[in-house]
């Protein structure tokens, strides 16, 4: 009897518990709400990935045409330009009836005469395009080979139509087909490659296409050069005699893919990743700037000096259609190489916009890049005109350490001591700021899945607002700075498995216990951020990575392409603005720049490539006016003048990046970078620059229309009402001439 009272009594316990349990957790679900699901996330902040609209293949009576005696036959025709097509060999040439200048896709016979080049090579600079494919079956799977117009066992189709001239080329013994579609515009020629006229039948594959690889090639000592998107922009002049240590300029749009391990052996030296797809080539009075519409997130840029694989200086997009991988068959095995089964089932077009006169150099191409922008609605209005130069303040709050086993932050800047800074500088002059605040989250970067509630040491939600109302007081935007991309696993309860982008071998892509969040799952993290932030009162975030990195991700349930990946944090920037009222990034690729307020560390220095030999403002040129940027903190610079210059000659506005404390407080946590940031030691230096930068703020929302090298070290930047900003590197000083229209 004893003994079935205790069990009783025990069963009744644990049933008290159970019960317990179930009232905490459903109290849980209704104070909280489930949780919310990157599905529903992507719904409510109105994202939605669309797919992509393919083009169809021409189809008709195909067009055999009659030739001139060159061997031409007039193809396509508008105002402005013609089109012609050799359809022996399929080789066009376009004549810019404005000047008569006439662009070959290849260099003409005469020229082919001189050249040293044989065999493959010498076939591939009479075509079009160069196919390179790989096997599927066998041992030699990742062996390329090559294909080109000149192949004899290639058959070919013309077809015209109201819509341009399309050239279907097949390889029957291959099984191989492609299509080109040639189309005139207002402002030169487009060309596409139609992913449903490429034909993979057998056991051969797609692994690559180059596009028009001499279209324009130049001989060496001729007037010219050729444009590559490196850093802000590029020039490879047409040097007679240049050093053969270069292996040419080829990269990646947007860098390397990262899903791809095997990438990660090229990756070990230093560059600026190509930020806009634009390529072009100047060739005496007549120009060409080239813009990849379509496909670029999954191509390469490639110029090519005299000595490669001609004569010539060449320049051209490379189509990524398959990656190399490393594949492991187990844990213990050695990798091997693998090549990705499934093609990018994209279209690709490639645009080219021909200039000439005073318009043929790099300051034309990069306003017509601009006024390619402004059409397809990237850039929209410009800037409002400011009485004063914004300064954009970050100040970083603080982060964690690890010491014995335990998490501990440490505190640079506390909320009330962050009021204190700004209440400094505009005492010292400082007329106009945003702030960009760091390390708010709880624990600072140590789990960013787990950000709430706002760090405690720095004040907590409270001081928060506080600060955040101090400023708007004053007419100051705050925003807060975020990373909702990389997690690190070791710290996060947010599963890799379930939450990280997969590799091409379908494995969760890790990097030293980090992974990369979906997309998706970003958005659901910046969904659930703001809506939390929004009751601070902040104005907006500073996302990191969003601006700057474009991954695929390969889940088995379903691949997501870089274009995919793009789209989402666009639209995440987009439901930023809407919601908080500004949305910045750093470096800024292109797709980002018609979503964004603020770009942070926009490009503008070289990756020192051998074959690059000058530097210009490309990108800023197309920029200014639209959308305000800022290079390396002024705090933080390597050569302190001359990127101060720089930074004046490009248009940027001024950034700091500071601290209440020393910043030796933060050696041993991740923002130990800040080697000097306390704001004490820094006022005078941004009193003297922002009286600098705030002396051109009538600028701040003008289009550049020129910008000139006026001898070794000085250069001027020309804007809409004709102000001139000379910059002169060798007496470290600028002066300005104002414009008519000022």
């Amino acid at each position: 009897m004893v003994e079935f009272i205790k069990r009783t009594s025990l069963r009744v316990k644990l049933t008290a518990i159970a019960l317990l349990a179930l009232v905490i957790i459903v109290l849980s679900v209704v104070l909280q709400g489930e949780e919310l699901s990157p599905a529903k996330a992507m719904e409510l902040a109105g994202i939605e990935t669309l797919q992509a609209e393919t083009a169809e293949v021409y189809t008709g009576t195909p067009w055999k045409p009659e030739t001139g005696a060159d061997g031409y036959a007039e193809a396509l025709s508008n105002e402005k330009f013609t089109l012609y097509v050799d359809p022996a060999n399929t080789q066009i040439a376009l004549v810019d009836n404005r000047t008569g200048y006439r662009w070959r896709s290849n260099p003409s016979e005469e020229e082919l005469a001189a050249e040293t080049v044989k065999g493959v090579l010498l076939a591939n600079l009479k075509s079009p395009f160069v196919l390179t494919y790989v096997r599927t079956q066998g041992k030699d799977q990742t062996i390329r080979e090559m294909l080109n117009a000149n192949d004899p066992k290639m058959v070919k189709e013309l077809v015209r139509t109201d819509k341009g001239l399309q050239v279907s080329y097949s390889f029957p013994d291959k099984k191989l087909g492609v299509s080109l579609q040639y189309e005139l515009t207002d402002k030169g020629l487009q060309v596409r490659i139609p992913t449903k006229g490429i034909k993979e039948e057998g056991d051969f594959k797609m692994f690559s296409l180059d596009l028009l690889p001499y279209f324009g090639a130049a001989a060496a000592g001729e007037d010219g050069y050729i444009f590559v998107p490196d850093g802000p922009g590029g020039l490879i002049r047409f040097e007679s005699e240049r050093p053969g240590v270069s292996r040419g300029y080829i990269h990646q749009v947007y860098g390397l893919e990262l899903t791809n391990t095997g990438n990660w052996s090229r990756s070990g030296e230093w560059r600026e990743n190509i930020a806009y797809p634009v390529f072009g080539m100047k060739r005496g009075d007549n120009a060409f700037v080239a813009v990849l519409r379509e496909g670029g997130d999954s191509a390469d840029i490639a110029a090519l000096p005299p000595g490669l694989k001609s004569t010539t200086y060449n320049v051209f997009a490379s189509q990524i259609y398959r990656e190399e991988y490393l594949y492991r068959m187990s844990r213990l095995a050695a990798p091997i190489k693998a090549i990705q089964k499934q093609r990018l089932d994209t279209d690709r077009v490639l645009e080219y916009r021909f200039l000439n006169g005073d318009d043929a150099d790099y300051v034309g191409m990069a306003t017509s890049y601009r006024d390619y922008l402004t059409e397809t609605e990237q850039l929209k209005e410009q800037l409002k005109p400011v009485d004063h130069t914004p300064l954009y303040l970050k100040i970083m709050g603080g982060n964690y350490t690890e010491a014995y086993n335990q998490i501990k932050y440490v505190t640079a800047t506390t909320f009330p001591q962050a009021t204190e800074i700004v209440n400094a500088l505009r005492k010292r002059g400082v007329e106009s700021m945003n702030v960009i605040y760091y390390g708010w989250q709880n624990q600072g970067d140590y789990d960013l899945y787990d950000r709430f509630p706002i760090e405690k040491s720095l004040g907590g939600e409270e001081e928060a607002k506080k600060f955040v109302s101090n400023m708007k007081q004053q007419g100051i935007d705050v925003l807060f700075e975020d990373d909702m991309v990389w997690i690190d696993s070791d710290n996060s309860n947010l599963s890799g498995k379930k939450n990280g982008i997969r590799s091409i071998d379908e494995t969760v892509f890790l990097d030293e216990g980090w992974f990369i969040s979906k997309p998706a799952r970003t958005v659901t993290m910046a969904y659930e951020t703001i809506d939390k932030l929004k009751d601070i009162g902040i104005s907006g975030i500073l996302y990191n990575w969003v601006g700057e990195m474009v991954f695929h991700d390969y889940d088995p349930d379903g691949i997501m392409t870089r274009k995919d990946t793009m789209d989402v944090y666009s639209g995440m920037l987009d439901y930023t603005r809407q919601t908080l009222g500004k949305s910045s990034v750093y470096r800024g690729n292109d797709y980002v720049i018609g979503h964004t307020d603020f770009i942070a560390n926009l490009p503008h220095e070289s990756s020192y490539d051998f074959l690059v030999d000058q530097t210009v403002p490309f990108y800023q040129i197309a920029l200014h006016g639209y959308v305000a940027y800022s290079f390396g903190d002024g705090n933080l610079r390597g050569e302190v003048e001359d990127e101060f210059l720089k930074a004046i000659e490009y248009g940027a506005v001024p950034s700091f990046y500071l601290t209440y404390d020393e910043s030796r407080k933060l050696k041993y946590t991740n923002s130990g970078f800040l080697f000097s940031s306390q704001y004490s030691k820094w006022t005078d230096r941004i009193e003297k620059e922002y009286k600098a930068f705030d002396s051109l703020s009538s600028l701040h929302s003008q289009r550049i229309i020129d910008h000139e090298q006026l001898s070794k070290d000085r250069f001027a930047t020309v804007y809409e009402d004709g102000t001139r900003v000379i910059v002169d590197y060798s007496s470290k000083t600028f002066e300005v001439e104002k414009g008519a229209g000022a």
